[in-house]
């Protein structure tokens, strides 16, 4: 019947089809049927009476959440309705004021005169499970009539539209990770909307035992719809991990409509982690040295870390036929992939072999993390030179072969002048 329609009588011709037997012979085993119609004109009166028209439902409810909702009715009969009262259930996973199929929520709406509207206000919570798209809600009127009698109106469904759910994605996901090392994972994160958040988090997980992340909740900073931010997570690996790609799971905290705690996500990346290599690399144009002399030699460092190194020590250690007496070297900082210049000294002894001799390093370093590291032993290689015999051997050679010389025959003088007296 249209809401609209006018108090009164209604002459209303109704057809009637149907089937009937119209013969069964038991003996033949036939059974006859056919079909008919009849055409009735019956009266239909439609009352004086009030009668009851959802013109809208808001809220902007999110599944797993609760939130109020509005509901405007409007009295689209012809007669007052006296103390009206809405009693609601909510399809599956949808409550309303807390009520179940055999506690219905109730309303008090009061008295409505034809053609008025009233709205009022109840509290919704949808199910986090819940899919999208409208949900019903069935609301059952009851209301005095002008002759103070109680009657119901005839039961409207009302269809309730929850807000959309909040979502966010992640880009440009970079990462620095090599077996043995820190290193960070970093990238973008998106509020792509509907509503603006102020306290989200974002939250990793990293699906590999061997990536070690301490913190793993990232407060972001209020996002409005649309708008980005970055993320940076301090990553450890693991030195007995293979290199190789790496599964990360994200997904965001944030609060949602009538304070709930909601969660979007998982959102599934990937990183690399690359293989162990060495902090620096250490080149020179080719060091020598000759058999019972000094040199100095400069020593080129690279980093070549992804991240910045700083505070850099390097110590050189020797062995015998070799001696320093230089043997520190400092650099501030050193950007991925700079280079810098160390200098050092190195002797030979004069009875060194003429060969490649190893001296040996090593780095005490600051990560950006402010972490203090000692690097693992670097050896690089020194040539000694021989020195031709012909001309009496180098000066340094020929000279402390001079004073070794003085030395012992001044030693048996005074031995022989003591023994004298």
């Amino acid at each position: 019947m249209p809401n609209d329609i006018e108090p009164g009588e209604y002459d209303v011709s109704v057809r009637v089809r149907y089937a009937y037997t119209s013969m069964v012979s038991d003996r033949a085993g036939v059974t006859q049927r056919q079909t008919a119609s009849e055409t009735h004109d019956v009266t239909v009166v439609v009352p004086d009476e009030p009668r009851f028209d959802i013109t809208d439902v808001k809220t902007d409810v999110e599944p797993g959440a609760s939130s109020p909702a509005t509901i405007e009715v409007t009295n689209t009969g012809t007669e007052q309705a006296n103390v009206t009262r809405a009693t609601m259930t909510g399809g599956t996973g949808v409550t309303i004021d807390g009520s179940t199929p055999e506690a219905p929520a109730e309303e008090l709406i009061g008295d409505l005169e034809p053609n008025e509207s009233t709205t009022f206000g109840v509290d919704v919570a949808l199910d986090t499970a819940l899919s999208g798209g409208e949900k019903p809600l069935d609301i059952q009127f009851s209301y005095r009539d002008s002759s103070g009698i109680e009657r119901e109106s005839q039961s409207k469904t009302a269809s309730l539209v929850p807000a959309s759910e909040q979502s966010f994605s992640i880009d440009n996901l970079e990462d620095t990770l090599a077996v043995g090392y820190d290193g960070e994972i970093t990238g973008e994160l998106t509020n792509d909307g509907p509503r603006a958040v102020d306290d989200a988090v974002l939250i990793v997980e990293p699906m590999s035992e061997s990536l070690f992340i301490e913190d793993t909740r990232y407060a972001l900073p209020e996002l409005d719809a649309g708008e980005t931010t970055t993320f940076r997570y301090p990553t450890d690996v693991s030195g007995q991990a293979d290199e190789g790609p790496r599964q990360l799971r994200f997904s965001v905290e944030y609060t949602g409509s009538g304070d709930a705690t909601l969660e979007d996500g998982p959102i599934s990346e990937r990183v690399f982690v690359d293989p162990q290599h060495d902090e620096f690399s250490l080149t020179d144009d080719g060091i020598s040295v000759p058999q019972g002399e000094q040199t100095s030699f400069d020593l080129v460092i690279t980093n070549e870390r992804q991240e910045m190194l700083s505070n850099i020590d390097a110590k050189l250690y020797t062995d015998s036929p070799l001696q320093t007496s230089n043997d520190e070297a400092f650099v501030s900082e050193l950007e991925p992939g700079e280079s810098a210049t160390m200098t050092f000294d190195v002797a030979a002894s004069a009875d060194a072999p003429a060969e490649t001799h190893p001296v040996e390093l090593d780095f005490e370093y600051e990560t950006e993390r402010g972490e203090t590291t000692i690097s693992d032993v670097y050896q690089h290689p020194i040539d000694v030179e021989a020195v031709d015999s012909d001309d009496g051997g180098s000066f340094i050679g020929s000279a402390v072969g001079l004073m070794a010389a003085l030395t012992a025959v001044g030693l048996g003088l005074g031995f022989w002048w003591r023994a004298r007296e």
